[in-house]
């Protein structure tokens, strides 16, 4: 009997790291050192996250680091998504991820670079501004596609 694809956010956070610091009063959980977050198919390393709970559903996971790191493996044939910003902003129950500076963003041979790019995880579409302290500008590298192969995608 197959069993269907479990939902990533129907999945358990797991966290690996060297210390924590715990506020129940707040809701504040604060990972350091070599922190690995995952959940399902997503990934986030970084050198600090803290994760925040209101009544008892987490809500946001904040990393930084530099750079802080983003993965979330492909269950299609779109390719899997890799990110790193000196912060990232994971909405859990909203499942969209807000990174912020230095920011630069994979799928296969394509690269998105910008100072702010937010991207939805179930839609995978993204929208990024650049930095005015720099050139202002989102650089993209988008690979002609193969043939047989689909269009590229954001």
């Amino acid at each position: 009997m197959a069993h269907a694809a479990s939902r990533d956010e129907d999945e358990p956070i797991r966290v690996d790291a060297r210390s924590v610091e715990a506020n129940d009063k707040t809701g504040t959980v604060v990972y350091s050192g070599d922190v690995l977050v995952e959940q399902g198919r997503l990934s986030i390393q970084a050198d600090r996250i803290e994760i925040t709970a209101r009544k008892g559903k987490t809500e946001l996971v904040r990393a930084t680091g530099k750079p802080a790191k983003l993965r979330q493996r492909s269950n299609d044939d779109r390719g899997e998504i890799r990110a790193e910003a000196g912060r990232v902003d994971y909405h859990v129950s909203l499942r969209k991820v807000d990174l912020v500076g230095h920011v630069a963003l994979r799928r296969g041979e394509d690269l998105f670079t910008a100072d702010v790019l937010h991207y939805d995880l179930d839609s995978k579409s993204l929208n990024a501004a650049g930095d005015e302290k720099s050139d202002g500008r989102v650089h993209a590298v988008i690979q002609p596609k193969k043939p047989g192969e689909p269009a590229p995608r954001p």
